[in-house]
């Protein structure tokens, strides 16, 4: 009786928490609770702009934002890039607040080191999201992102599936002290903690980069003759099979990906090899989602208490699992794009609107 009075206490606080959290968005109540005539002024905050994700996400977000300045809901979309430098994009944060944007959008360079300028962004009245990467964030401030366990951790199940349980792997991790990538990470570890009978080789950073995969993988297979499997994330996968291609060695089973040269490739050799993989999407037009979110808050409506996975903290969930079930379908909807491009999709409105009262 005693523990089911501690855990019934326990859930009251959890639910007072959530509550207080759904409360906490339920949008402004000043003279910006409805759109002024031309709409509100977005402003976006994001860091290293040298990825093809980071472009294709930019540009994603250009494509929704002309939908929502169609209807009235959006004026202007002001676009800073401050790189990999936290002082950079404070700076450039604060820029963003003396241009009186109304929404802020941030894809942040640091876990912590950002959250006094996200506070004064708050303070001055602005609605600000933090998207894409799991961050410690000030109250007032709503942290939207994918968890990232659901995306690597089945990646990272995958391939121990694939060696029953047993051999010798490398991983090619993306870029170091990049939040996301942390939490990315931290889910592998967890995966592979319970696995024993693997024995993970080497952990490197591919920078979430093709070229920069190639040639670190190319340097582990100069120091590991006997590599049973390549775990790694966004962008790398296609690197690494040059590498072993070059260095004349059959490729292991390795993880894949969601961008579209890989998808290409995996068509390729599915049908001559017979080659199989699985890649979750993590799709970089995302940042839709939290930019619908947020325009909803400016309007004055409130997010049910339910979405909340913890206080001000909304997980999104992966859209869509790549296999061998679907891998000739998604070929044949992204055969024509650029292969530096993702499989790209978003929350419609309709799943955005379900997140409100």
């Amino acid at each position: 009786m005693a523990k089911r009075k501690a855990w019934v206490r326990g859930g009251l606080v959890i639910l007072l928490c959530l509550l207080f959290a759904a409360a906490a968005f339920a949008g402004p109540t000043s003279e910006k609770s409805a759109p002024a005539e031309k709409g509100f002024v977005i402003g976006l905050s994001n860091g290293p702009f040298t990825h093809s994700w980071r472009v294709q996400m930019l540009e994603s977000l250009q494509k929704q934002f002309e939908v929502y300045r169609e209807r009235g809901w959006a004026s202007k979309l002001i676009v800073q890039n401050a790189g990999p430098d936290v002082n950079t994009q404070i700076a450039q944060i604060r820029n963003l607040i003396t241009s009186k944007v109304d929404l802020l959008l941030v894809n942040p360079n640091s876990a912590t080191a950002l959250n006094p300028v996200l506070k004064e962004a708050v303070d001055a009245g602005v609605v600000v999201i933090v998207y894409d990467q799991p961050v410690k964030v000030p109250s007032g401030v709503l942290n939207v992102y994918m968890n990232q366990a659901w995306w690597q951790g089945p990646v990272t199940e995958w391939l121990v599936k694939q060696l029953n349980g047993k051999g010798n792997i490398v991983y090619i991790s993306g870029i170091a002290d990049q939040p996301g990538n942390i939490a990315r990470d931290k889910a592998a570890m967890d995966v592979l903690s319970k696995n024993p009978g693997i024995n993970l080789l080497a952990k490197a950073n591919g920078n979430w980069d093709q070229a920069a995969a190639q040639q670190v993988m190319t340097n582990l297979l100069g120091s590991f003759p006997n590599i049973d499997g390549v775990l790694t994330q966004d962008g790398m996968t296609l690197g690494i099979i040059r590498a072993f291609e070059a260095a004349g060695r059959k490729a292991p089973p390795v993880t894949g990906e969601t961008q579209v040269a890989f998808i290409k490739e995996w068509k390729k050799m599915k049908d001559a090899t017979g080659f199989s993989t699985v890649g979750i999407e993590n799709s970089p037009g995302a940042i839709c989602t939290s930019l619908g979110i947020g325009l909803r808050l400016l309007q004055g409506k409130q997010l049910k208490a339910d979405v909340f996975a913890e206080p001000n903290t909304i997980w999104t969930h992966p859209v869509l699992t790549v296999d061998d079930s679907n891998i000739d379908k998604i070929y044949g909807q992204y055969k024509d794009w650029a292969d530096s491009y993702y499989v790209n999709t978003w929350y419609s409105e309709e799943q955005i609107d379900e997140l409100f009262q």
